[in-house]
């Protein structure tokens, strides 16, 4: 699988969005920790202040000598990412561990990833799964999700060593209740192909179907797939023709296979391929955190 971890910013828990500047400063003037912290996030998101980077990187380093986990993190994603310091992924990965070893759930996903993808560490994958099990085993969502992928489908460099199938559905469930989109497409793929699961095309495209709303490409590729066979859903070669091309849209290899049958095959009638069109145009990505289906 790949990761990314050094280029993607890290999302803040909802409450961190509304720091108050003033009781921020006040204390971080008093060498308060978590102050500094706040501050930084007040001046990094201009929160109550001008912002300032520059100011927002001072205060997460003097939270973050202090060993307020959060501040290490943020310290690692800005040392990963070269934003506001210079890019070096060293210091990115000893922030990260630093707050991972205080058990911090996206620390211990990130380090994870590095050790998934050998960036900065000595590829291990045993080791990786370790970090994730760290993470997922309290709620982290992106943990959740890679363990589940780990674990569902075979990869080019560790074959099928890594397959648990009753392991992947377990941790795709808990993901997918937290919105992963990626695991909604893992859990149809598991009801599709009844992998640790009975099989149920059903299952599978309510799953894709859930992701795909939200906008998932492979989802979208998936649940066209579904309705080009009329497999747990009616055959319907109009609806399958929004989802690949939705899913082409975002340059997906398997949507643009499905949505180039169309361009090579006279498959629609012309008033067919207007509707087809209209759904397309019509498609807007319904946004996260709205529940996912209930499947059993």
């Amino acid at each position: 699988m790949t990761l990314a971890l050094w280029s993607q910013p890290l999302r803040l828990p909802a409450e961190d969005t509304n720091f108050n500047f003033g009781a921020a400063q006040a204390g971080a003037a008093k060498g308060d920790a978590k102050g500094q912290y706040e501050l930084a996030i007040c001046y990094g998101k201009g929160f109550g202040v001008e912002t300032n980077l520059a100011k927002a990187v001072q205060y997460l380093r003097q939270s973050a000598d202090q060993g307020y986990a959060e501040a290490q993190v943020m310290l690692g994603s800005l040392y990963g990412r070269g934003r506001g310091v210079p890019r070096d992924l060293n210091l990115a990965i000893a922030w990260y561990r630093k707050a991972a070893d205080q058990g911090n759930a996206v620390a211990e996903y990130a380090m994870g990833g590095f050790y998934a993808t050998g960036r900065g560490v000595t590829n291990d994958m045993d080791q990786a799964i370790q970090w994730w099990l760290k993470a997922a085993n309290q709620h982290q969502v992106e943990a959740q999700a890679a363990l589940g992928k780990l674990h569902l489908l075979p990869t080019p460099e560790h074959d099928t060593n890594y397959l648990n199938y009753s392991e992947a559905v377990r941790w795709l469930r808990q993901a997918a209740e937290q919105d992963s989109v990626e695991a909604m497409n893992n859990l149809g793929v598991a009801f599709e192909n009844g992998f640790g699961v009975q099989r149920d095309c059903e299952a599978a495209a309510r799953w894709y179907r859930a992701a795909a709303e939200k906008g998932d490409d492979m989802a979208q590729a998936n649940l066209g797939q579904l309705f080009f066979d009329g497999r747990g859903v009616p055959f319907d070669l109009v609806q399958a023709y929004k989802w690949f091309k939705l899913s082409a849209s975002q340059g997906n290899t398997l949507g643009t296979a499905g949505f180039n049958n169309y361009l090579t095959h006279h498959l629609l009638t012309p008033q067919q391929l207007a509707e087809a069109e209209q759904l397309v145009l019509d498609f807007h990505p319904l946004v996260l955190n709205s529940k996912p289906p209930a499947v059993k």
